[in-house]
């Protein structure tokens, strides 16, 4: 597993635009609803969210997230265990 961090400001237009505006936010926009409807946050709590990650993409804004890629192996159910005696 490994950290990929991204860092938007507006030294960065095309990211601002592309990563900050039609990326990330809009995908928490697009569980907005069902994150409500399910009780895990209020509407209002929601929508300030959502208007602070619009605030990063603003001239004097950041954007700092770190995501996480990793890699895993599936094996054959029958296959022991690697490390295991069989």
């Amino acid at each position: 597993m490994s950290p990929r961090m991204v860092y938007v400001d507006a030294s960065r237009p095309s990211l601002v635009d592309g990563f900050i505006r039609k990326t990330f936010t809009a995908m928490i926009e697009g569980v907005r609803d069902a994150a409500v409807a399910s009780h895990l946050i209020s509407r209002e709590e929601m929508d300030r969210g959502i208007r602070d990650l619009y605030r990063t993409a603003a001239s004097d804004g950041v954007f700092c997230y770190t995501f996480f890629k990793a890699v895993a192996v599936k094996t054959d159910e029958s296959d022991p265990a690697p490390g295991s005696d069989g």
